[in-house]
Formats: C-alpha cells, sequence, structure tokens
C-alpha cells in the first residue's frame, strides 16, 4: 500500500484520469501525496492550484507508486489535468483548511 501516514484529517479523492479535468477540492487545501490504483497510460498527469502547474505525476506509473507532495499548501483549487487520452486511476490525499477568524474551522499556524 501507499508509504504516506493514515490520519483522520487527510482525505483521499479517486481521480479516473479518463475523464478531462477533475476537480479534487474547490477551495484551499494541503496535499500530501497522490497513490497509484491502476497502472498509468504513456500520458503525464498534470496537478493544478486553479489553472496554475504545481507538479505531477508521470506517464507510465506502475500500481503502488506514492508521488509525495509534501503537504504543498493550494490556495484556490486542486485540479487533475491529464492528457485527454490518458487512463488510469489515482487518489489524491489532501486536507482541506480554513484560514481565518473564529469559528473557520481548522486553520493552519
Amino acid at each position: 500500500m501507499a508509504e504516506y501516514s493514515a490520519s483522520a484529517e487527510f482525505l483521499y479523492k479517486l481521480v479516473d484520469l479518463s475523464d478531462n479535468s477533475t476537480a479534487v477540492y474547490a477551495g484551499p487545501c494541503l496535499l500530501r501525496g497522490i497513490h497509484v490504483v491502476a497502472s498509468l497510460s504513456a500520458h503525464d498527469v498534470v496537478v493544478d492550484d486553479d489553472t496554475t502547474q504545481i507538479g505531477g505525476v508521470p506517464a507510465s506509473a506502475p500500481i503502488g507508486s506514492w508521488f509525495e507532495f509534501g503537504d504543498m499548501r493550494i490556495e484556490t483549487s486542486l485540479t487533475v489535468d491529464p492528457d485527454d487520452s490518458a487512463t488510469g486511476t489515482i487518489a489524491v490525499v489532501y486536507k482541506p483548511f480554513h484560514d481565518g477568524g473564529a469559528g473557520s474551522g481548522a486553520g493552519l499556524p
């Protein structure tokens, strides 16, 4: 299985890469990493903060691969944007957060 620590605060979303673009989380969050669930086709998988590329997963990554993003802060929205012909499945591990005053939920230091 993946090499990330299980934490109740982190969530995951399975992303079918045959979809053109998938909004993983529509708000600020931390990106822990990506686990390959089903082998990827020969297409890179782009990871965006809104429309700005912040990283990716290389083409043909095998099942069980883990790509660490080190709790990267996503400012706007976390989106996976594979090539239109891509195939495979990934699990995106992230933690939503709210930055603000009292009652805003879990904030970041």
